[in-house]
């Protein structure tokens, strides 16, 4: 993880309500769970400490509520005091005092009818620690950028990684197949063959002279599959550029 790249991140359950405040105007909370794992992405689960939103707390950080992390849609700012942000012993308590506009109006008629219970937020990572097993990331301090109410789907990287990489699919480049491959610990022969030629297409992509890349069809056994050209490295660089492609 890159502590200079703004990610985003989601949850299953989120305590999400719309109501009219004292003042008749309309409000969204939400809390940000502490202890509890994200929607997995790439196969890890994520884990928002105590300690993470801290610092941003402490140097009363800008930060904006924004309609599913739309920028052009902005609802509130702890700038001006539309968006307050508070510490408790459960998570951090988003709330937001909407203003008088058409995205927003929606977003209250969306959470208040119990369409869309999840919410999200973007950050950029400055402290974390690993598991030993690589499955579970505790992050222990984060830039916090934003926080997103009305977020219809709350795997929202994962569900969208594919869309961003469709410019693959120009290469002949079998996505689906890709992702299933990159999402386990271990490869299979069929895994490797995938990877490799993956591997191969994105070489000839910045080759000054292409190298034909043929895939023929073989009656071999799996143990006699050429995967020899596929190292461990060029299967974990192309994972990262990957990820950081996706992220961005």
């Amino acid at each position: 993880m890159n502590k200079h790249e703004k990610r985003k991140i989601s949850f299953n359950s989120i305590e999400l309500r719309a109501e009219t405040g004292e003042t008749g105007k309309k409000v969204l909370t939400g809390i940000i769970p502490y202890d509890s794992k994200s929607v997995s992405m790439w196969g890890i689960n994520e884990i928002i400490s105590r300690t993470a939103f801290k610092k941003t707390l402490a140097d009363k950080t800008v930060v904006r509520a924004l309609y599913n992390h739309d920028d052009n849609k902005v609802l509130g700012s702890t700038e001006s005091g539309t968006l307050i942000l508070e510490n408790s012993e459960t998570g951090l308590i988003c709330t937001c005092e909407l203003p008088n506009t058409s995205y927003a109006n929606d977003a209250y008629e969306i959470i208040s009818r119990g369409d869309v219970k999840t919410m999200s937020f973007g950050f950029l990572p400055k402290k974390w620690v690993d598991d030993v097993e690589g499955k579970t990331r505790t992050l222990k301090e984060v830039h916090l950028k934003e926080v997103s109410f009305c977020v219809p789907n709350p795997a929202y990287e994962e569900s969208n990684s594919l869309t961003y990489m469709r410019g693959l699919e120009k290469q002949n480049i079998n996505i689906e197949a890709l992702n299933e491959a990159l999402e386990k610990d271990s490869f299979d022969d069929a895994d490797k063959l995938i990877i490799n030629e993956t591997i191969n297409s994105l070489r000839n992509l910045v080759s000054d002279k292409p190298e034909a890349v043929e895939t023929e069809q073989s009656n071999d056994t799996p143990e006699e599959v050429d995967t020899t050209v596929e190292t461990k490295e060029d299967t974990t660089a192309l994972q990262l550029q990957i990820e950081a492609e996706i992220n961005c």
